[in-house]
């Protein structure tokens, strides 16, 4: 009798092992496909981002060369433009949600002789159409620009209401 029940215990031992392995090898293969299955995403992830990358790349020197003086609009990022008097510039998406309007910081600099500062700061889309526009000058509204002395470092701020579903990605500043 215990014979008996020893070799149906191993019986049942052996039953379980052997579904054991075959469980562990069905899940070894499953494991092995859906190792090929993420390099495969991630390779055509890498292929497409990469042609995304390229794509917008030519875009841009489309645009710019169609528009020569473009500089690429990156929000919240101090953007250097050394033209003249104007030393830099930071462009801030402000408003509530579904709101296009967008704020710019202006920091002037003069090394020379006092002056009168006028400009206009143009934002444009992806394609180069001109979405928005902003004056700054003695005449403006919103608190004129007042004159600029010699070694004098200024800061304006202003906003620009865009129509809607306008995405600016350049800007282009025109002293006046």
């Amino acid at each position: 009798m215990a014979l008996v029940l020893s070799l149906l215990i191993n019986l049942i031992m052996a039953i379980a092992l052997a579904s054991y392995a075959r469980k562990a090898n069905l899940l070894s293969g499953i494991n092995g496909d859906l190792r090929l299955d993420l390099a495969n995403i991630t390779e055509q992830s890498e292929l497409k981002t990469s042609r995304i990358k390229t794509l917008e790349s030519e875009i841009q020197a489309l645009t710019q060369k169609r528009l020569p003086g473009l500089i690429s609009l990156n929000l919240d990022e101090v953007i250097k433009v050394d033209k003249q008097y104007v030393k830099n510039i930071v462009f801030t998406r402000t408003g509530k949600k579904g709101a296009h309007l967008y704020e710019y910081k202006v920091v002037l600099e003069n090394h020379e002789a006092a002056l009168q500062p006028a400009l206009k700061v143009l934002l444009f889309d992806r394609s180069g159409v001109q979405v928005g526009m902003s004056t700054l000058s003695h005449r403006t509204e919103q608190g004129g620009v007042s004159r600029l002395d010699q070694d004098e470092v200024r800061t304006h701020y202003s906003a620009v209401q865009l129509p809607r579903r306008s995405e600016p990605e350049y800007f282009q500043i025109i002293l006046l």
